[in-house]
């Protein structure tokens, strides 16, 4: 075949790929591919998975069926290494827990915390990167795993086998436990991680079904992916579809964040 024709057609299919699917992966970051996911959960769902009465929290239901666009997303935590190179960048403001605002000995690769929404929304626009989405955070969480309750078993059973630092009594390195399905690390456990989207009880009623963005307004910012605080209690926060919240003023002990592209 004449090279210039097969140049031609090469170029009319890489025109016809998604601008996310003709591009290697940042450094760092994981492609998370466009499609349609259950996002939140149903009584009977959390019932068979878990066989407990759910409490009066009702802000995972009703389960949508969500499309997303693709999208990237940092494959670890943001460290406490990473935010300091921001620091020497920027002059923001160290976490408190710092001493002399120094990154604590040996802890370099911990993920970072004490850190408020505002400070990680920062973080992200210096690195060339965003917040995720509450919606983008679920899919990814799931690794594939479309209606699964726990991210890192097939089966709804989580046992001895939590990938996350559950009652360690403090944040670990990122990268301690195994990834899940799309290659990310503690997405469940080590710090919560803080969402674009603004918090609301009912959202899931409302939500658009595709590429929800989160309410325009809002009190408190949406936080995903229980943290080395939490543990499998029947408030299930570190399934999938659990959903927390903070003052995005609130430097927490717990939580933390990634950023997305």
């Amino acid at each position: 075949m004449n090279r210039s024709i097969v140049f031609a057609v090469l170029c009319c299919l890489c025109a016809a790929l998604p601008i996310a699917a003709q591009t290697a992966a940042p450094e760092g970051m994981v492609l998370i591919p466009a499609g349609k996911f259950w996002m939140g959960r149903t009584y009977s769902f959390w019932r068979d998975a878990l066989d407990i009465e759910p409490r009066a929290k009702r802000d995972d239901r009703p389960a949508n069926l969500i499309y997303l666009d693709a999208f990237y997303l940092d494959k670890y935590e943001v460290t406490n290494a990473d935010y300091a190179r921001f620091i020497e960048s920027t002059g923001a403001r160290p976490p408190w827990h710092w001493p002399q605002g120094k990154i604590p000995k040996g802890e370099e690769r911990v993920a970072v915390y004490n850190v408020n929404w505002f400070e990680a929304t920062a973080f992200c626009k210096w690195a060339g990167k965003r917040l995720p989405t509450e919606a983008e955070w679920e899919k990814a969480v799931r690794g594939g795993r479309d209606r699964k309750v726990y991210a890192w078993v097939d089966d709804n059973d989580p046992g001895e086998r939590v990938p996350a630092a559950i009652n360690r009594g403090r944040a670990m390195a990122v990268g301690s436990f195994p990834p899940n399905g799309y290659g990310l690390y503690d997405m469940i456990g080590n710090v919560m991680e803080w969402t674009n989207d603004w918090y609301d009880l009912n959202y899931y009623a409302f939500m658009p079904k595709k590429n929800p963005q989160g309410p325009e307004t809002g009190l408190y910012k949406s936080v995903r992916g229980g943290g080395w605080t939490e543990g499998l209690g029947e408030d299930g926060q570190l399934t999938n579809f659990y959903r927390n919240f903070s003052d995005p003023e609130l430097r927490g002990l717990t939580i933390g964040f990634r950023c997305a592209k």
